[in-house]
């Protein structure tokens, strides 16, 4: 919902930009943040940058909505936060079937990225990982997944290191790429 944000992803020069509907926006703010994503995916896209959306997850009851709003040809993919199972890309897939149905694209134009990010999305990584031709990576997600084991995110990581070994392990293993935690302290570089 930060106009001067997204219009600087278009100079950073990235391989992929990902616009943010999930965490970064208040509820009051859902709804503009959606149109602001769904404007801005072409204009970024127009950069060169493959551009993904966050959207929010299914227990949220915005995931709909979210996919609603910014599916679209510009747009190569969707980051599925929160991704616990098999059964929470597949129920994805099926969502973005339709609108690609709907809307006239190539079914299977859009790339799933999921984040693991619990406890339970640890232990189901592969299986996330194969639930769907379109899932082209896994990402671990730190912060909540320290929040979900109920320990402190520090920076030497030691809390972390078996699920992001594990994440890495499960994405390879997959025949996709692992993608390692955003590095939240970003002051300190």
């Amino acid at each position: 919902n930060n106009a001067g944000l997204i219009e600087k992803a278009r100079f950073f020069e990235a391989d992929v930009v990902v616009l943010d509907v999930e965490d970064s926006i208040p509820p009051s703010e859902k709804e503009r943040g959606r149109d602001m994503a769904r404007e801005a995916i072409p204009r970024v896209a127009d950069s060169g940058a493959d551009v993904y959306v966050r959207i929010n997850d299914f227990t949220t009851g915005w995931a709909h909505l979210d996919l609603e709003a910014v599916v679209q040809p510009a747009l190569a993919g969707i980051v599925l936060p929160k991704a616990e199972s098999r059964e929470h890309v597949v129920l994805l897939e099926k969502k973005l079937f339709e609108l690609e149905h709907r809307l006239g694209l190539p079914i299977g134009h859009t790339k799933i990225q999921c984040i693991i990010e619990t406890a339970k999305g640890v232990w189901n990584a592969y299986e996330c990982g194969i639930a769907s031709p379109r899932v082209n990576s896994l990402v671990f997600g730190a912060v909540d997944y320290t929040r979900d084991m109920r320990v402190e995110l520090t920076k030497e990581g030691p809390e972390i290191l078996h699920a992001r070994s594990h994440t890495a392990i499960a994405a390879r293993a997959a025949g996709i790429v692992a993608i390692d935690p955003p590095f939240p302290s970003f002051s300190d570089v």
